[in-house]
C-alpha cells in the first residue's frame, strides 16, 4: 500500500476502557502566527475586560461581559454603535456572553437576566427578548430554523447534553448521550456544542475526548475520539494525572475542562485547549484545526499566536474564527486586547 504521508501511527491500551487507540505521532505544519492588529479599546474611550466575538459579512460584534456593553463595528474594527443600557430592563444588559448574528437579528445571550436579547445588527436597536427555561451553561449556543439550542450543565449522572427551546422560549426538550469516563462513574457531562450541516449537530466534551455526531431529533450517528491527535492525548493525560495525586477527591459537581472553546465553520473544527503539565507550556498555545465528517477526523494544522506580550504561552480568552474574511480575532488572557490574525490560506 502506497505510504502518501509521513506518518507513525504507535497503539496505546487506555486505562480507561481497555480498548485499543490508534494515537497519531504525525504532527502537521504549525503556523506561527503574529497579530496584523492589535486594539486595547475601540476609541472615544470606549474600553473592554472579558469579552464575546463574533462576525457575520459585514460586521464584527464584540460583547463586554462586565460592565456589560454590545460593540457593533465595520470589518475595519470602526465602532458603528455601542449598547450600554445595563439593568434588568428591555434591551438592558447585564452580564452578555455570547452573541450570534441571524436572520431575524443579533442574538445575545444576557447570563445576568438569563435571556436572550435580540438587537437590530445594524442600528443596536432593541427588537425582542426570549426567556431561557432551564439551566444552562456558558458554552456556545445557536440558532436555527427557529429553534435555540443551548449546552446544559453537565454534572448530574442522569443530565442530558442538549436543551432545544422554540422562538417563544418554550422548552422542546433535552437530549445527547450521558458521557461517564468508566462504568458506574459519575457523568462528567459538559460539552461544546456546534451545527454540523443542516440537520445535525456536534458534541464535543470539555474533558474527555469524546466527539459525538447526532441527528437535531438526538438520535446519535456517530462517535470519534479526538485523543487519538497527540496534543490533546498530551491534554487530557494530564487532567488525568491530577485527578490521581494522593489526597485529592473529586468533587460530585467539578468538570475540570482542557478543551476552552470551539467552532465549526467551514467543514473545519477549530479548537483551543490547555496543556496542564508540570512546567512545560510550550504547546499551550495552540489552535488544532481539525477536519470532521461523519467518517472520521483528522488533525490538519496547527496555529500558535505570538504576540510579544504576556499573552504569549496562554490560551485565549475568547476566539472566533471569520473564514470569509481570513481572519482569526482573539482575545488575550492576561492582557485583555483584542487581536487580529491572518488565516493562512
Amino acid at each position: 500500500m502506497k505510504v502518501y504521508f509521513n506518518i507513525i501511527l504507535a497503539v496505546f491500551i487506555l486505562s480507561c476502557s481497555g480498548e485499543k487507540e490508534i494515537v497519531t505521532s504525525f504532527t502537521p505544519k504549525t503556523h506561527v502566527l503574529t497579530p496584523e492588529r492589535v486594539f486595547e479599546d475601540f476609541g472615544e474611550g470606549v474600553f473592554f475586560t472579558r469579552t464575546t466575538i463574533n462576525s457575520d459579512e459585514e460586521r464584527i460584534y464584540v460583547a463586554n461581559i462586565n460592565p456589560a456593553a454590545l460593540f457593533i463595528l465595520d470589518k475595519d474594527f470602526n465602532l458603528l454603535k455601542l449598547v450600554e443600557e445595563r439593568g434588568d430592563g428591555p434591551g438592558a444588559l447585564l452580564s452578555p456572553i455570547q452573541i450570534v448574528p441571524t436572520e431575524h437579528g443579533l442574538m445575545v445571550e444576557d447570563r445576568g437576566n438569563y435571556r436572550i436579547s435580540i438587537f437590530h445588527p445594524v442600528t443596536g436597536e432593541y427588537l425582542e427578548e426570549i426567556n431561557i427555561p432551564d439551566a444552562v451553561s456558558t458554552w456556545r449556543f445557536f440558532y436555527e430554523n427557529g429553534e435555540f439550542y443551548f449546552p446544559l450543565k453537565g454534572y448530574q449522572s442522569d443530565s442530558l447534553s442538549v436543551l432545544k427551546v422554540n422562538s417563544q422560549g418554550e422548552p422542546i426538550g433535552k437530549f445527547g448521550a450521558l458521557m461517564p469516563q468508566v462504568k458506574g462513574d459519575f457523568n462528567r457531562q459538559a460539552r461544546l456544542i456546534q451545527p454540523f450541516g443542516d440537520d445535525k449537530i456536534m458534541l464535543i466534551g470539555i474533558n474527555l475526548p469524546y466527539l459525538d455526531i447526532l441527528t437535531k431529533a438526538g438520535n446519535h450517528l456517530v462517535t470519534h475520539r479526538l485523543d487519538q491527535f497527540e496534543p490533546l492525548k498530551r491534554a487530557l493525560d494530564s487532567l488525568e494525572n491530577d485527578f490521581k495525586k494522593p489526597g485529592y477527591e473529586r468533587g460530585i459537581k467539578e468538570i475540570k475542562h482542557i478543551l476552552i472553546d470551539a467552532q465549526y465553520t467551514g467543514e473545519k473544527l477549530y479548537l483551543t485547549f490547555t496543556d496542564r503539565i508540570g512546567l512545560d507550556r510550550s504547546k499551550v498555545r495552540h489552535m488544532l484545526e481539525i477536519s470532521v465528517s461523519e467518517s472520521g477526523v483528522n488533525l490538519d494544522r496547527m496555529f500558535r499566536f505570538e504576540t510579544s506580550s504576556p499573552d504569549d504561552n496562554l490560551h485565549p480568552f475568547t476566539f472566533h474564527v471569520d473564514q470569509k474574511a481570513g481572519k482569526i480575532y482573539t482575545q488575550g488572557l492576561i492582557t485583555q486586547n483584542i487581536y487580529v490574525f491572518n488565516l493562512p490560506d
